[in-house]
């Protein structure tokens, strides 16, 4: 017998395999690091959770905002029609150019003048 289907179907076939595997890991990991982190919560009474340990270093915090902004859907999805608990440390806006939003520090104002001044003269 010969095979008949062409090396294309395979290729897709694979494909769809490994964006399922993405998907399930993607779901899986959601759903143990937020329920772990949500009996962590609960043992310790706080209205939010933590995807890391809640220790207030540079290296957890930045990990804590990563996880959040990766999952972001499925922290929305959770917390509006499943469990109302959200993590601790989400910044969903910090994506977006905010023109109202003053950053941390002394960083000079640049400000144009209402004028242009003409170097000619």
């Amino acid at each position: 017998m010969t095979n008949t289907r062409p090396i294309r179907s395979y290729l897709r076939d694979g494909l769809i395999i490994i964006l399922l595997g993405l998907l399930i890991a993607y779901l899986g990991s959601f759903l143990y690091l937020s329920r772990v982190g949500m009996q962590k919560a609960e043992e310790f009474d706080m209205d939010s959770y933590y995807f890391t340990e809640p220790a207030w270093t540079q290296e957890r915090q930045q990990m804590g905002e990563t996880l959040c902004m990766l999952y972001w859907p499925l922290i929305e999805i959770d917390a509006r029609y499943v469990s109302g608990m959200r993590p601790g440390i989400v910044h969903p806006v910090r994506l977006i150019n905010d023109t109202q939003f003053t950053p941390p520090g002394n960083y000079p104002r640049l400000e144009r003048s209402a004028f242009p001044s003409n170097s000619r003269d």
